[in-house]
């Protein structure tokens, strides 16, 4: 699932050139690597309208996180950014071992999508990759491991591989001990029967009782959706 240049040209989103679009390309596999911009550029490409909130992100608002969901064909790729607090209860590189053990537990279930993610059970989507990515945290954190797992659980599809870059591809810097931190989650899904695909349940609640609200936003071929989920209405449909 490439961003082909033509789509950018032809879009409003025209402020993504054609070398942004090839850095992306270069990354693909891995996630569309911009916040915000995969719905966008997902829509313009499909001739939809913009999501409202795609152009920008907003503040970073405890218990407040963003989830982009981009269709096309057999290829969902889901994205979520949220502020640390709503994951661990801090927001800065950890300090003891204590949050050390936090941050490895969290990577542990962002990496069990099983329980994250309920699709429509007839469009058999398997996961094929999983990235996370944080600047305040080390990235052998973000691994999992058999330690928090209890047995070494298998990365579905090598997804880990992004985590030892930063967002300008370079290699991870420690950040300040008081960084306001957030992390990016990206997942990439196959479904082997694409046209059964009506939506999605979000678990994210669930797992993280931090989150309180997911400003949600889906982009495909057919449709362009989007919503505010919560612990009481978490399934997004489109």
């Amino acid at each position: 699932m490439l961003l082909h240049p033509k789509w950018i040209c032809a879009s409003p989103f025209n402020r993504y050139d054609l070398e942004l679009s090839k850095e992306m390309n270069k990354k693909m596999g891995r996630a569309w690597y911009f916040q915000g911009q995969a719905v966008a550029a997902m829509a313009a490409a499909y001739g939809l309208g913009s999501p409202v909130w795609a152009h920008g992100l907003g503040a970073h608002i405890h218990g407040v996180a963003h989830l982009e969901i981009a269709i096309d064909d057999a290829t969902v790729q889901i994205n979520l950014i949220t502020p640390l607090d709503n994951l661990v209860g801090f927001e800065h590189a950890p300090r003891n071992e204590k949050q050390r053990q936090a941050v490895k537990t969290m990577a542990f279930k962002f990496h069990r999508t099983d329980s994250l993610f309920i699709f429509t059970p007839g469009a058999q989507c398997r996961l094929e990759s999983t990235e996370l990515e944080s600047p305040v945290l080390p990235p052998d954190l973000l691994i999992p491991s058999a330690e928090v797992a209890g047995s070494a659980d298998k990365v579905v599809g090598g997804g880990v591989a992004g985590n030892t870059r930063g967002m300008n591809g370079g290699t991870l810097q420690a950040a300040p001990s008081d960084a306001h931190g957030e992390l990016e989650a990206t997942w990439q899904f196959h479904c082997a029967q694409p046209q059964a695909l009506q939506g999605v349940d979000v678990k994210l609640f669930q797992i993280f009782p931090g989150v309180k609200r997911l400003d949600a936003a889906v982009a495909g071929p057919k449709t362009q959706a989007s919503a505010r989920l919560s612990p009481e209405s978490s399934r997004l449909k489109w």
